[in-house]
């Protein structure tokens, strides 16, 4: 597509700027006379940045800087301090090194505004820039631009237990997709489910919600920790999930879910995910197992809550039914939550990874 410019150079105006680059001793102007002579001129922009190594923005706003105030556009005025700001390029070598450094490495452990000093925080983005460029802004609006700039965004970090071996991760996901790609021909039409449990409590869990400057949002909690347990399991193909309440997380109750989820697929192979809770090995669910040899088991690694998709489907059901609840009743509290349950489905891209288009399409 052709980069239609309403206005160009003059031949005169070209000259100019060709004798200014051929005088000019510093580098970075010679830079952006150079873009500028080369944009007023229709070359396309794609060219120049490959020359120039500037980007799209900054030519841009070269160019016009040029035709409001002629080569005196090219020459940096700004008297620093809370007067001055970032260059394009200065944003440019700000994002490399917010990529290469940790606050703890450029400030030290005593001026980190975060614990360890692990992640960037509008804090110490103010004393890095502040010392790398000797810039400072005056609001943290800004700093959230520079991060925005950067390719930043503000996250809530992701948790991961010490214990965790990437290398038996990496040894499950080899497992799962050879365990998979022979199941796929020895027992096509398989049911694949993960699985795992989780607890309710009366006392409400906080989150964030919209509410007017000012007028802070109230929950009334519910002092005791009374609690119902759900074991959860999770069709991998189809999104339906099977939910059994239960008093207790022991090995008679995980047998009488998976009695549950026999009961459901009464006549297919099951290819069952879950972690390794101690009620997952005890008699009552070896006892299970040994009379149905359709069931099969697949463990999860050690400290690899992630790979669940069950754990996500818990997140959801927290976020609809107990984050901010308002109920008096347990027993209400656990109608709400199977509700969801029975009235949804959680589709999520577990087998994806694992080549298995042939497993999705047999097993619906």
């Amino acid at each position: 597509m052709t980069n239609k410019r309403k206005q160009l150079l003059k031949p005169e105006e070209y000259e100019k700027l060709f004798l200014a680059f051929t005088k000019c001793k510093d580098g970075e102007m010679r830079t952006k006379i150079q873009a500028v002579r080369l944009y007023g001129n229709n070359v396309p922009v794609a060219a120049i940045t490959n020359l120039s190594g500037l980007p799209r923005r900054t030519i841009n706003r070269w160019y016009s800087r040029y035709w409001r105030v002629g080569l005196n556009g090219f020459v940096d005025n700004r008297r620093g301090g809370n007067n001055s700001y970032l260059t394009d390029e200065q944003i440019e070598d700000l994002a490399s090194k917010l990529n290469r450094y940790r606050p703890v490495d450029l400030l030290g452990l005593e001026k980190v505004a975060t614990a360890d000093g692990l992640f960037w925080s509008v804090p110490n983005l103010r004393q890095a820039v502040k010392q790398w460029y000797g810039v400072e802004y005056k609001t943290a609006a800004s700093y959230h631009r520079l991060f925005r700039l950067c390719d930043f965004s503000y996250q809530r970090t992701a948790k991961v237990f010490r214990s965790r071996s990437e290398m038996k991760v990496a040894e499950f996901e080899e497992m799962v997709e050879k365990k998979l790609s022979d199941h796929a021909q020895e027992h096509p039409g398989s049911i694949y489910l993960t699985e795992d449990e989780a607890s309710m409590y009366l006392q409400a869990t906080t989150t964030s919600v919209w509410a007017p400057v000012g007028r802070t949002p109230v929950v009334r909690a519910h002092p005791q920790r009374d609690k119902v347990n759900f074991y959860g399991t999770l069709n991998l193909i189809s999104g339906e999930e099977i939910v059994t309440k239960a008093e207790k997380l022991n090995s008679e109750a995980t047998a009488e879910h998976l009695e549950q989820i026999l009961a459901a697929y009464p006549k297919q192979h099951i290819h069952l995910f879950w972690d390794r809770a101690k009620w997952h090995s005890d008699q009552a669910v070896n006892q299970v197992l040994e009379n149905n040899p359709r069931l099969e088991i697949m463990k999860y690694p050690p400290a690899s809550p992630d790979l669940n998709p069950q754990e996500h489907v818990w997140k959801t059901a927290r976020l609809y039914a107990s984050h901010n609840h308002d109920c008096s009743k347990l027993a209400e509290l656990a109608a709400r939550f199977e509700y969801i349950f029975r009235t949804n489905k959680f589709n999520y891209s577990f087998l994806k990874k694992f080549n298995t288009v042939t497993i999705c399409a047999t097993s619906k």
